[in-house]
């Protein structure tokens, strides 16, 4: 089955292919500050957005940043757009036209979109007072902008092979970032199934399908993560660690830690805050039972994920950092480009929701230099960063 592109798609790849000589055609860009209006044709805008004014024959492009919230934004004599940033979407406004909406964004342009996010709500937290972080925000609306028309052009693109299912990756997306701050409460399958519109019997065939878990193993291995962070980074009891990471009971709570790490939560703590800590120690701890590991390449080689349709069938990816020292993790798209997904602390775990078998990952230390390529196998897999990479 092919995807045929709606008319909002490409109404809106045009609205940006036109805009954009626009804006280049010997314009100034300048950050704002932008004013709530009570005028009756605001415009209502949900944070985070990127908002652009301009006019037709002006010499500026006026940028400014919602950090979060509704605002109202007087629709003027001047050319508007908002850039609604959503959980896995994007929602474009201009005024006088229904709000178009992209979604199913990819892993790539969704990663990079929130760190654009991140990196404009700093900026604003500053102050726009100071040229460099007037210029941050400059830089970051230039690139929604050119990643809304990435997003926008693959939406409306025939799906290759139809194997992937852009709505239920959304969804999957959305889910996880629906569980994370929720992890504390009692989260069941009826209540996500409730949020996302569909019956527990069909969310469950969605995960499976999208990444090859269920939704009890999604749940759990979140529910670790956190537990598995505040066991190194807190002084708090076992039993207030289960609590705070949602599990029914301390009982219940070691039962699913040894299970998967082999240890028990307290034999974890005790290893971790040994003072001479060696790599080969934290390497034990880094590890998840019932996982399969990776393919590392040799060192200086490098790796792309197979083209859509090429890949392996889907599953998820933990990893693990065993150095002492921060670490990065990307994800490698079949043209080479890299996407950021995660930042691991000294002996931090990242639990990836979605993979395909084959797909290729790279792992970087910024303050030593190490870097390897990874590739994940037709399974649940595992990969620990260690020093032994290096050689």
């Amino acid at each position: 089955m092919t995807h045929s592109p709606s008319s909002s798609e490409q109404d809106l790849i045009e609205l940006l292919k036109l805009a954009g000589p626009e804006w280049m055609s010997d314009r100034v860009w300048k950050a704002e500050t932008l004013q709530p209006s009570d005028h009756e044709l605001a415009l209502q805008v949900e944070g985070p957005a990127f908002c652009y004014r301009w006019e037709i024959e002006g010499s500026q492009v006026n940028v400014a940043f919602i950090p979060s919230g509704t605002t109202s934004i007087a629709p003027g004599l001047s050319r508007l757009m908002v850039i609604e940033v959503g959980r896995g979407t994007i929602r474009v406004h201009i005024p006088g036209r229904d709000p178009q909406i992209i979604g199913a964004l990819s892993p790539a342009i969704y990663q990079q979109i929130a760190e654009l996010v991140t990196e404009a709500q700093n900026a604003i937290a500053q102050g726009l007072s100071s040229w460099n972080t007037s210029m941050s925000l400059i830089a970051g609306s230039m690139r929604m902008a050119t990643l809304t028309l990435e997003a926008a052009t693959a939406a409306a693109a025939p799906e290759r092979g139809g194997k992937r299912s852009p709505k239920k990756d959304q969804l999957v997306t959305q889910l996880h970032e629906w569980l994370r701050p929720n992890l504390g409460n009692s989260v069941k399958l009826a209540d996500a199934a409730k949020r996302f519109d569909k019956s527990p019997r069909q969310l469950i065939r969605i995960l499976k399908e999208t990444t090859g878990a269920g939704f009890a193993e999604h749940l759990t291995m979140h529910r670790l993560t956190l537990a598995r962070s505040l066991l190194m980074r807190s002084d708090q009891s076992v039993r207030e660690v289960a609590k705070a990471a949602g599990f029914n009971s301390r009982e219940q709570f070691i039962r699913s830690f040894n299970k998967a790490f082999s240890w028990t939560p307290l034999q974890f703590r005790k290893a971790w805050n040994r003072a001479s800590l060696s790599e080969s120690d934290l390497e034990t701890l880094c590890k998840v039972s019932g996982r399969s590991e990776v393919t590392w390449t040799p060192p200086g080689e490098t790796a792309l994920t197979p083209e859509e349709g090429s890949e392996g069938a889907p599953h998820t990816v933990v990893v693990a950092n065993a150095l002492h020292e921060i670490v990065e993790l990307f994800w490698v798209s079949p043209q080479g480009k890299q996407a950021r997904i995660d930042v691991l602390e000294h002996g931090g775990m990242a639990f990836v929701n979605r993979d395909s078998g084959g797909s290729a990952w790279v792992v970087r230390a910024p303050s030593s230099g190490l870097e390897r390529f990874f590739v994940t196998p037709d399974d649940h897999s595992l990969a620990i960063v260690s020093r032994e990479l290096a050689s």
